[in-house]
């Protein structure tokens, strides 16, 4: 592990170990084993397991949206319609790994389905931060409307995500880049 605090150790081991096993059938005391902690230690840095939880998101969160970014920016550059594009490229990249388990936000709201959970609510912000990332590119590719863009495109980001998920399609997301071309060009008039 390169995490170097016991709260950073244990938010590594925790976002591992939920995504490879799921948030609620994944007990607290492997996690402590895993880190090498006791219960009084874990204490120390978190109320409960769903406090835990809610680190993770936000922790992978972080990252997710910067690599997102990041991504993005490098096989796009400054062409805001290729950014708009560019997010599907990263998925099929991601759809190929060997240990795809879903996403780990989609994830979290179908186990924790209440919209009030604090759970649900960390898991949602991701799909919030997301969508904004993308209204800013609509918005430099000339959307008419760069909101409805940005929520048609997480649509398509999260059908994509299902279809391999729960189908297995390792080309959902080159299927999902197809359609968004369209929704693009319905969605941005032509530059004169």
């Amino acid at each position: 592990m390169s995490a170097t605090t016991t709260r950073e150790r244990l938010i590594e081991a925790g976002t591992d170990l939920f995504y490879q096993h799921g948030f609620q059938a994944m007990g607290l005391d492997r996690i402590l084993d895993e880190v090498g902690i006791t219960k009084t230690a874990f204490y120390k840095h978190f109320d409960s397991k769903d406090e835990l939880i809610v680190a993770v998101l936000n922790h992978r969160d972080a990252i997710d949206i910067e690599e997102w970014t990041r991504f993005v920016a490098s096989r796009a550059g400054d062409d805001p319609r290729g950014q708009l594009l560019a997010g599907f490229d990263q998925l099929h990249v991601w759809f190929q790994e060997p240990d795809f388990r879903g996403c780990m936000f989609q994830n979290a709201v179908t186990e924790f389905p209440s919209p009030s959970d604090p759970i649900h609510l960390a898991a949602e912000a991701h799909s919030v931060r997301l969508t904004k990332v993308l209204v800013g590119y609509a918005r430099r590719a000339g959307a008419t409307d760069s909101g409805a863009l940005a929520e048609q495109l997480m649509m398509l980001i999260r059908g994509a995500i299902m279809q391999r998920h729960a189908g297995g399609d390792l080309n959902a997301a080159k299927k999902a880049r197809v359609a968004a071309e369209a929704v693009i060009e319905a969605a941005c008039p032509a530059t004169p």
